[in-house]
């Protein structure tokens, strides 16, 4: 959408710069979705995290 990449990156780091990222892992609902409609192998999903910067 940004054509430059420098001010790509000067957009994020205004806009991060108070933030707390959260890191959230595992499965989305569309995956977990399709993996119980037979769409896609089992795979177990990892706990949520939290990390703040």
């Amino acid at each position: 959408m940004i054509g430059d990449p420098v001010v790509a990156t000067a957009i994020l780091d205004r806009l991060l710069h108070h933030s707390h990222v959260i890191t959230i892992r595992g499965d989305s609902y569309r995956l977990r979705e399709k993996r119980r409609a037979g769409l896609l192998k089992t795979n177990p999903a990892p706990a949520v995290t939290e990390n703040t910067l």
